[in-house]
This record gives C-alpha cells, sequence and structure tokens, in this order.
C-alpha cells in the first residue's frame, strides 16, 4: 500500500526522518501532500465506495492542476521543481 516504504535503524533514526521529511517538502507538490492528508482524515469517517469516489475525483482534480503540468514538465526537462500548490 506504500504506508512504510522505509524502515530506518534506531541508531541515526531522527536523522534519517528529518532527511526524508525535507525531500517531501523539497519535491512533492503542495497541492498533492494537502489532498493526501485530508484523504487519510475523511477516511476514517467514510466507507471503502465513498473513499474511493472521493480519491477518483481528487485525482482528475489533480490532472487539471498547475502542480501536475509542473511535475510533468520538471520531469521532462530533467530540472528542480516549482510547484506553486495550485
Amino acid at each position: 500500500m506504500g504506508l512504510a516504504n522505509q524502515v530506518f535503524a534506531q541508531e541515526g533514526f531522527l536523522d534519517k526522518v528529518y532527511e526524508y521529511a525535507k525531500d517531501l517538502a523539497a519535491n512533492v507538490s503542495p497541492r498533492s501532500t494537502r489532498v493526501i492528508k485530508k484523504q487519510v482524515y475523511e477516511a476514517m469517517f467514510q466507507s471503502l465506495g465513498e473513499a474511493f469516489t472521493s480519491a477518483e475525483h481528487e485525482m482528475l482534480e489533480s490532472l487539471k492542476s498547475q502542480d501536475f503540468k509542473e511535475g510533468v514538465a520538471h520531469f521532462l526537462q530533467k530540472r528542480p521543481a516549482a510547484f506553486t500548490g495550485k
């Protein structure tokens, strides 16, 4: 499911966590982060069908966002992303 993608040893744990958090903050669209956090919270109060419908709606909206276009452009142009959160 992608809920846990890495495991860190106790020694140096916080350093790795902060490194990962900095990477997310620098390289993930703020819009995407906002939507993911909202979906995780709301899913606690939704049925599976409701959560799926919401996720499908958010995916379609994401495809229309400025950050999606920027994500594709930065990947193709091999440059750092300049996300706006929109």
